[in-house]
């Protein structure tokens, strides 16, 4: 697949954006930030997780049939390239004082259990997005409730979805899916649209999530086993894994121990380093990375004090050409080709319903 067809399959139009709901998911996570782990619910921006089991074999995939970003294997490439990629910068200390200081001067924790203080290096950060997810309160949906996803995406306004460096366009993407992986709905033209499911790589209804590995190095198994051709190389198959973990974080409510496990399992890929950014709605982030096709930079954001999901970006770190039957476009080093930033996620009774 080229560069253009990659791009043009990530970053679909969407509807236009609701008000208020980046000041309502700011709201949301500062409420978090203030109380002890484990009185979160799944209404809050970044509640993400529950109780999974841990079988050795692979779950059972289900695939929805609206959202681009989830195509089956032989387009898996799309994901690494336009979900997550490379670090521009490692050992990036960032500080974490929303805590507090103790009487000693030194920061005190903003969650009871997790180390104050900076992190220095990803393996630490994602350590304690590990810890933050596996302590964080959570009821699994009953297989007749809907799982809700809202984001807030900023990309290239001009057809085809590569950025050049403008003109961009904020969209609000707002989207079901029934728990037991049957139905997805979306809204469309301000209406909305239930669909039949589909097959996907990697699963996205939550039984199959429920049932992946919670061991780390059995997650990375799984991973490797699942993407087919795409991982004929060691650096396809860091890239591609690398990719494919990103996208369940993104795209789920998860079980607590399996989004533990998806963190710790990423902290094993190696070439993934920390920097610092700002996520789509100008809140600080950590930025966890790799690089991917050897020009896109991409991010997975994590909030420096809760260390729960934030989003994804990516960015060009070099100069490159993007080029298709039709197109053949220059992408300038330093290009933002994508900021899509969590504003909502839990748990429903029926589509259209929110948190």
């Amino acid at each position: 697949m080229n560069d253009l067809d990659i791009l043009r399959a990530a970053w679909a139009d969407t509807g236009p954006p609701a008000d208020g709901a980046r000041a309502a998911a700011r709201a949301a996570l500062l409420a978090r930030a203030g109380t002890a782990a484990g009185t979160a619910s799944g209404a809050t921006l970044g509640a993400a997780s529950g109780v999974g089991a841990s079988p050795a074999g692979p779950p059972a995939a289900r695939r929805r049939s609206f959202r681009p970003f989830r195509l089956p294997r032989p387009a898996l490439r799309l994901v690494a390239a336009g979900t997550l990629a490379a670090a521009i910068a490692a050992g990036v200390t960032i500080a974490q004082t929303a805590g507090g200081t103790g009487p000693d001067g030194r920061p005190r924790a903003v969650l009871p259990g997790l180390p104050a203080g900076p992190v220095a290096n990803a393996a630490e950060a994602l350590e304690r997005a590990a810890v933050t997810a596996e302590r964080r309160a959570f009821t699994p949906p009953r297989p007749d409730q809907w799982i809700y996803l809202e984001s807030r995406r900023h990309t290239s306004a001009k057809a085809g979805g590569v950025a050049t460096g403008g003109p961009y366009a904020t969209r609000v993407v707002r989207e079901w899916k029934r728990a037991d992986g049957a139905k997805t709905a979306t809204v469309r033209g301000g209406r909305l649209e239930i669909l039949d499911a589909m097959r996907s790589t990697p699963p996205q209804d939550y039984p199959s999530l429920a049932a992946l590995p919670t061991d780390p190095d059995a997650l990375l198994a799984w991973i490797y086993k699942e993407m087919g051709g795409l991982g004929s190389t060691p650096e396809g198959r860091y890239e591609t894994a690398y990719a494919m973990l990103g996208a369940i974080l993104r795209d789920n409510v998860l079980p607590p121990k399996v989004e533990a496990a998806l963190y710790r399992a990423i902290k094993k890929i190696p070439g993934v380093t920390l920097v610092r950014k700002v996520d789509g709605a100008g809140r600080p982030a950590l930025g966890l990375g790799r690089v991917a096709e050897g020009w896109l930079h991409a991010e997975l954001l994590l909030d420096p004090q809760t260390f729960t999901y934030l989003g994804e970006r990516s960015v060009a770190v070099k100069d490159h050409t993007v080029s298709g039957p039709d197109v053949n476009t220059m992408v300038k080093k330093g290009t933002v080709q994508l900021m899509q930033t969590r504003q909502a996620a839990g748990i429903v009774d029926r589509p259209g319903q929110r948190p």
